[in-house]
């Protein structure tokens, strides 16, 4: 297998990360399971995916959903809905 990141070969009793987000045969070295936009170890956190590009929470939702400039909270339809409002 190889790494999804650096290309590096993945061998077969190296450890590996396997995201099923991305299917079965998609794995990265431990180090290489990083946030696409701030490069930020995601072995032990959670992780989303967008386009085949894996990101850390924080990233996934500043790109692709609004934050509230004045709390940094995530806006938009989410909020709308939970604060009773459409």
């Amino acid at each position: 297998m190889e790494c999804h990141k650096c290309s590096g070969i993945l061998e077969r009793d190296d450890m590996a990360v396997i995201a099923p987000k991305l299917g079965e045969s998609t794995g990265w070295h431990p180090a290489c399971f990083t946030c696409t936009t701030c490069e930020q170890l995601l072995v032990d956190l959670t992780y989303c995916v967008k386009d085949d590009q894996v990101y850390c929470e924080r990233h996934y939702a500043e790109l692709h959903k609004p934050r509230c400039a004045a709390c940094d909270e995530v806006g938009g339809l989410f909020t709308s809905g939970v604060l009773g409002r459409r």
